[in-house]
């Protein structure tokens, strides 16, 4: 007992000696290490410290370089660029005044192309019928008195039964004239050798009166027949006979004037009554441009107004025309006034249906600026001309253009009476400018 007693003793003590053991090494490691720890952390601190205080000025730096980037938009040009005079020598550049001109003051007014209505036609059927042919297509040049088409009616048959009842009718009262003038000497005679009474050689007479009437009256009413019957035909009445009657059987639908045919309303076999439009023909020699004017601009417009005609199928051609009606009348909903403007369109160029600008001259003028147009560069999708006033440093001034006229463009906004430009060489003053830009980037 005592052996197993002194052994568990033993067991006790190692067991005590190995736990001080590992306490002791915990806590000298635990010493080592925070010192260590301390002592780098000190240093890692002031580290950080400086990290955070570099980061935060590069950061601040990059902010102030990120929003100076955001104003300037990225890479842009600089709007002024000097030039000295040796090198606008070599370069060609010439600057000069820009010029001043009184000019008309200008209203400009959308408008559309039309017929001139003075010298159009809308031919229609003079008479029930059907369309027995067609002679003219759309487009096609005709003249005065040319067969359009023909057309088959009946009321030519009426009126030639007619007519020819007149003839006859004329016939018949001729003869009776003729008896009646037999007659009527006979009862002269008579009454000269006291053979006939008085009162039957007055009734003879007045018979032959009668007569005489009654022929007046249907030669009247062949007149009458005949004019219908002419306007029909379209024909002279003298042309019209009684052995020529029944060879006319077609109206002819005839051109009134000279002219384009612009609309053709029938086709063969179509059934028409009378006054139904068939033909529009119109001479294009002369247009009407239909315009409205704003309420606000009625003072600025007259009758007689020169005005210069501008389409999209001719952008290059001006045609010249006049304000030959201001309307009456006020439109309410739009508040425009109606304009009609006459046009002469040599060539026939301008078409009925197209979109025109009118320049409408009014009677005031204005003093305006004009530059060349070789003056003028395209800088960032700007229209801009280069002034200086002291000859060396040029400046890009944006201007917005008006009228252009023989290669030089009216200035509206951006320069005025007196400025200083460059006339020539613009481009190469435009180039300077670009490449100062490109360096600073």
């Amino acid at each position: 007992m005592m052996r197993r007693a002194l052994s568990i003793s033993l067991l006790l003590l190692c067991m005590g000696a190995v736990a001080c053991s590992k306490k002791g090494a915990s806590s000298g490691s635990s010493g080592t290490s925070k010192s260590g720890s301390e002592k780098k952390g000190g240093g890692g601190s002031s580290g950080a410290g400086g990290g955070q205080r570099g980061g935060a000025q590069s950061g601040n730096q990059s902010e102030d370089q990120s929003k100076g980037s955001q104003e300037q938009g990225g890479p842009q040009a600089s709007d002024t660029v000097k030039i000295p005079p040796e090198d606008q020598q070599r370069a060609a550049i010439r600057v000069e005044a820009v010029e001043v001109r009184s000019e008309p003051r200008m209203l400009m007014v959308a408008g559309q192309v039309q017929m001139d209505e003075q010298y159009t036609s809308h031919v229609g059927a003079i008479a029930d019928g059907r369309i027995t042919a067609v002679a003219v297509l759309p487009g096609a040049i005709v003249h005065r008195g040319e067969t359009l088409a023909t057309l088959h009616s009946h009321s030519v048959h009426e009126t030639v039964g007619a007519l020819v009842q007149a003839f006859a009718a004329v016939e018949r009262q001729q003869s009776a004239l003729t008896f009646a003038e037999q007659a009527r000497d006979r009862y002269t005679h008579l009454y000269s050798i006291q053979a006939a009474s008085l009162e039957e050689s007055q009734r003879a007479k007045d018979e032959v009166q009668q007569a005489t009437n009654m022929l007046t009256d249907a030669q009247a009413n062949v007149h009458m027949e005949k004019e219908h019957l002419s306007e029909l035909l379209q024909v002279s009445p003298d042309s019209l006979t009684r052995s020529n009657l029944y060879d006319r059987e077609l109206i002819p639908v005839r051109a009134v004037g000279e002219g384009t045919v612009i609309a053709r309303n029938v086709t063969v076999g179509q059934v028409v009554q009378t006054g139904y439009e068939t033909f529009t023909v119109s001479n294009l020699s002369t247009v009407w441009v239909s315009a409205a004017v704003n309420e606000r601009d009625l003072s600025l417009i007259h009758n007689g107004a020169t005005v210069q005609v501008i389409t999209q199928g001719y952008p290059e051609q001006i045609f010249p025309g006049r304000v030959t009606m201001v309307g009456s009348t006020l439109d309410p909903q739009t508040r425009t006034v109606p304009v009609r403007i006459t046009v002469p369109n040599p060539g026939t160029r301008l078409r009925p249906g197209m979109f025109a600008s009118a320049q409408i001259a009014e009677p005031a003028t204005r003093l305006s600026v004009f530059v060349p147009e070789i003056a003028m560069q395209d800088i960032n999708g700007l229209q801009v001309v280069f002034v200086t006033t002291d000859g060396s440093m040029f400046k890009a001034q944006a201007v917005k253009i008006g009228t252009r006229d023989r290669g030089r463009a009216e200035i509206i906004d951006g320069l005025k009476p007196g400025d200083h430009i460059v006339t020539a060489g613009a481009f190469m003053v435009k180039s300077e400018m670009l490449k100062g830009t490109m360096g600073e980037g």
